[in-house]
């Protein structure tokens, strides 16, 4: 037996943590209960003693003219009305099955039955049994799974939370520095593009001048080539006159003086080792200041030459052949001369002539350079404009990083603070669920786990809702029966009244021939119990508290809200008192105190 009531402990607790799921479905079902419930009470109004109408309508007048003294003195109330025997409502409390449902196999009640607490009164059907103990198992594995992975995601979370709070913490700590660095180096680039787009401008401003004002002339020297060209030219005529050599000469002396005169120059500065090694005689003869003007004095042919014969008188033997080789190579170098001469010449016209070519082209395709240097200065412009937007829209926007990683860094603590607890909810969200699932399971063994539904409490049928083959769902009624441990009062309270009552409050019930007992006010009924649109009342249900085990439904009872024991006892009981004396009883005679009545 211990063990038994233990076991109906334990499952007791388990339901009532479920009770406020079910609290809507209990109103309704304890009202259809009331309805259905009134022609079973019937039974208890032919046990109850019969109280002289006289007595109830003079006690009826003396409560609503104290109950008008009260309230023009004090906040207390009086009502009178009727004892209620209580009517249990038994709902199915399995209300967390998803998949699977409950089949009854068989009922043992009916109606008007007596039940005691533990009694089976309903079985269920293996197959939905087993069925649904295999959902709440697969629920709490589940549940459980979501939980331990709900526990790694968590300490990985945690790992994330404390790096994120580091960095916002290292950010705020370096914010100035990177906004600094930020800073410099968009006006190192803005300065350069600034650089970029005035050099460009320069440059097409100076070509443009040069346009402008036609000194291209002028910028290829056009004219000091064209007169280092003619005087070259000239001087290379004047010689090649002066000299009277041939163009057969030159063409002759071409080939042999190839080399040398593409060393030499007109000052003889170069390719003096070549032409020494194939004339030594020659220019030993050809001073370096006489090359290209005049031949030496000595070897000179014409008169020169003449001259020295007439004052010499007649050459001695073997000079006539000394006279020819020297006038050889006088020759020689003259044409060697020539070759120079000629070839300075050229190499003048040439400069000449590629100056004058670069010139006209320059010329020609000014107006194309133009528009190329002006196409290059509006790119430059627009990349200098771009970098002035760019610089000011990333300075505002390096400043605002600055701004948000020091806030970050003043609310880094704080953040990471908060992420810590929704962690940690859910976290709790998880566990509550794997612990619901177990519970679930735990419930359902305990109360169904045998395949038998058993009864609560002691009590007497009242109405039965399970049938064989029916599915039972969570929340709904299986069946009701009386409960004599629990007697209630409902009493009609007016409008001006109503307002200083409120559920919870204590009040003081006098029950003719059965005493006084205290009580609680359990609802307030919000809607109107009369019809009269004058005179509002409400209807207050008080629950009696204490040993109410001879107390039958039916009674006429008074109640008294707003005032203690002492007090309310007081004309209660006389008014009980002179009417028991006015029939002839003794005012003491079977007189009971309840409850916490002193």
């Amino acid at each position: 037996m211990e063990k038994k009531e233990e076991s109906l402990q334990e499952l007791d607790a388990m339901v009532k943590k479920r009770k406020w799921k079910n609290r809507l479905g209990f109103a309704a079902a304890a009202a259809l209960v009331l309805a259905i419930s009134a022609g079973s009470i019937g039974s208890y109004i032919k046990t109850r003693q019969a109280v002289p109408a006289s007595h109830s309508d003079r006690e009826m007048e003396f409560v609503q003219n104290q109950n008008q003294n009260f309230n023009s003195a004090s906040s207390m109330v009086m009502a009178a009305g009727t004892t209620s025997v209580g009517v249990k409502a038994v709902t199915f409390e399995i209300d967390f099955l998803e998949d699977t449902s409950l089949y009854v196999e068989e009922v043992y009640l009916a109606n008007g039955d007596s039940v005691k607490a533990g009694d089976p009164y309903i079985k269920f059907t293996e197959e939905s049994i087993a069925d649904a103990r295999e959902e709440l198992e697969a629920a709490a594995l589940s549940a459980q799974l979501e939980y331990r992975s709900g526990q790694i995601s968590d300490g990985e979370s945690r790992l994330q939370a404390k790096y994120t709070y580091d960095t916002a913490m290292l950010e705020a700590q370096f914010a100035k520095q990177v906004y600094d660095d930020t800073i410099a180096q968009l006006e190192a680039d803005y300065a350069q593009s600034s650089k970029t787009y005035e050099e460009a401008q320069q440059e097409y401003n100076e070509y443009l001048g040069r346009v402008q004002n036609q000194t291209f002339y002028e910028d290829y020297e056009i004219a000091s080539l064209k007169k280092a060209y003619e005087d070259a030219r000239e001087l290379y005529m004047e010689r090649k006159e002066y000299w009277e050599v041939t163009d057969d000469e030159l063409n002759s002396g071409a080939s042999e003086t190839m080399g040398t005169a593409g060393m030499m120059t007109l000052s003889g500065a170069a390719g003096d080792a070549a032409v020494s090694d194939a004339e030594p005689d020659t220019l030993e003869s050809v001073p370096e200041e006489n090359a290209g003007t005049e031949p030496p004095p000595q070897t000179d042919t014409g008169k020169g030459t003449q001259d020295f014969s007439d004052g010499m008188g007649t050459a001695p033997a073997g000079f006539g052949g000394m006279e020819r080789q020297a006038q050889q190579s006088e020759r020689k170098w003259i044409v060697k001369t020539m070759s120079l001469l000629e070839q300075e010449a050229e190499k003048a016209e040439e400069e000449y002539n590629t100056a004058l070519e670069e010139y006209e082209a320059e010329i020609a395709s000014a107006e194309l350079t133009l528009q190329k240097l002006q196409n290059q200065l509006e790119t430059a412009r627009e990349d200098f404009t771009d970098a002035e937007v760019s610089y000011q829209k990333q300075s505002l926007s390096a400043k605002t990083v600055y701004e948000t990683a020091v806030a970050k860094g003043k609310t880094a603590q704080e953040d990471y603070d908060t992420q810590l607890a929704s962690l940690k909810d859910s976290l709790d969200r998880l566990e509550d669920a794997k612990e619901e699932a177990d519970s679930n399971l735990a419930l359902f063994e305990a109360l169904v786990g045998d395949g038998y539904l058993r009864t609560e409490e002691n009590g007497t049928v009242l109405m039965l809702m399970a049938e064989e083959g029916q599915a039972l769902t969570g929340g709904s009624m299986v069946f009701a029966y009386s409960n004599p441990e629990q007697i209630s009062v409902s009493v009609s309270v007016s409008q001006e009244d109503i307002a200083k009552l409120y559920v919870g409050q204590t009040a003081s019930v006098t029950i003719t021939d059965r005493g006084s007992y205290s009580g609680v006010i359990e609802t307030i009924n919000p809607i109107s119990s009369s019809n009269s649109r004058t005179s509002v009342s409400y209807t207050v249900t008080v629950n009696l508290q204490g040993d109410v085990s001879g107390i039958d439904a039916n009674l006429t009872a008074n109640v008294l809200f707003g005032g203690d024991g002492d007090r309310t006892k007081a004309p209660v009981e006389t008014i009980l008192d002179g009417e028991e004396n006015a029939h002839g009883q003794p005012a003491d005679t079977d007189k009971k105190t309840h409850g916490t009545q002193d």
